[in-house]
């Protein structure tokens, strides 16, 4: 007697979503990769929603959940993260670089690999590229949407070399002339805080990048900012709030050795960039040497809290070894 087939992906939705909404967080981001309408049918969830401490092992994957304050192992991706520096992530997939200057994103959750295009013709040509690639001399972002697997990476590498892929270009874009400090993105724009203390943005949209000049209100506003009596600066980094506004964080030491966030946002009237004391009920997510804009709020009184800050040990000053 044969066994009548069923497709689970036509699922009853509210029937999915209870399911969906039952699992726990790995077991969750993994269930929503099976097809397009499950993955429709997760983003309807409602789930709190907070970082995740990863520690990559020899043989496994160790997951921090600080919800349930528990450590989850899991399989390991194949990769030695002693020799590779993991450059940035977004949602589940990490940006790595390994020894060989080869860049790869990396699905925590999954294992699943993508290769990125070899930069080996563009190594050829800068020789100063070799050597050791670490947190302190690269910036990176990285932006996925995981119902399209679309993606577009850019990194930095020692503030004199800028380079930019999406998915779908046949090989690295190199941005010469451009020094960067710092990295965001947000709907096809790449915004570049420069060596030289501006914000230069760049259109990804088309078959090659593009600078914007007339709609770039910050083009011509250099950064100024006047220290605090006893406050030294560790890092200035960009990030785009969910209106799209462009912010500048720094990570400083104040008095009595205490380490601060201070953020600062262009006044369009003036030009002037003013110190601001809220994220306008959003957070930011300071870590890997780079800042990621993440406009996650409370639900029902759980995940992370608004106007926060999300940030690990190196992001504060060299010395600070405690991990907030």
């Amino acid at each position: 007697m044969s066994r009548a087939r069923y497709d689970w992906s036509k699922l009853c939705t509210d029937l999915l979503r209870s399911i969906l909404e039952s699992l726990h967080p790995k077991d969750f981001h993994r269930a929503r990769t099976v097809c397009s309408s499950w993955y429709s049918v997760s983003t309807t969830c409602i789930r709190p929603l907070y970082p995740w401490r990863i520690l990559f092992r020899k043989s496994s994957t160790l997951l921090f959940d600080p919800e349930q304050d528990k450590t989850i192992e899991t399989e390991h991706p194949g990769t030695d993260f002693s020799k590779h520096c993991l450059m940035a992530s977004c949602s589940n997939w990490l940006l790595i670089i390994d020894p060989r200057l080869d860049l790869y994103l990396l699905n925590v959750f999954t294992c699943e690999r993508i290769n990125l295009p070899s930069m080996e013709s563009l190594l050829l040509r800068n020789a100063s590229f070799y050597g050791n690639t670490t947190s302190s001399n690269i910036s990176a972002c990285l932006w996925m949407n995981e119902r399209t697997r679309d993606y577009v990476v850019a990194w930095s590498y020692k503030e004199h070399y800028l380079f930019s892929y999406k998915k779908g270009d046949d090989s690295w874009c190199e941005h010469k002339g451009t020094r960067c400090k710092s990295l965001a993105y947000k709907n096809n724009k790449l915004y570049v805080y420069t060596s030289d203390d501006y914000v230069k943005i760049l259109d990804l949209s088309g078959d090659s990048p593009n600078e914007i000049v007339e709609g770039n209100p910050y083009r011509n506003h250099r950064f100024h900012f006047v220290l605090q009596p006893g406050e030294h600066v560790w890092k200035k980094k960009v990030a785009i709030t969910n209106s799209g506004e462009v912010l500048i964080v720094l990570s400083l030491r104040g008095l009595h050795e205490k380490s601060l966030f201070c953020i600062f946002k262009m006044n369009v009237e003036s030009g002037n960039w003013e110190r601001v004391d809220s994220l306008g009920g959003e957070m930011l997510m300071f870590g890997y040497g780079v800042t990621i804009r993440s406009p996650i709020k409370e639900i029902d009184g759980q995940g992370i809290k608004s106007d926060s800050i999300c940030f690990i040990d190196y992001d504060l000053w060299p010395e600070y070894n405690h991990m907030a």
